[in-house]
């Protein structure tokens, strides 16, 4: 399967979800908005939304500070 993730292109040996995905990449999921093809994915539907080949994902991490 081949992602573009952050606009850098991914291969996977196999289907994913968005659920399985962050856990791959090693992404703190509880600070992280994940958007599939402009369209940003609720958290409690990553583990039900599959992944197609070539969709373009970005994986965006809050960070703290002021």
């Amino acid at each position: 399967m081949h992602l573009i993730i952050n606009g850098q292109s991914r291969q996977f040996e196999q289907a994913l979800n968005v659920q399985t995905l962050v856990e791959e990449l090693g992404i703190n999921g509880q600070v992280c908005a994940i958007a599939r093809n402009s369209v940003v994915v609720k958290k409690e539907d990553w583990a039900h939304t599959q992944l197609q080949d070539n969709d373009r994902l970005e994986c965006l991490q809050f960070m703290g500070g002021g």
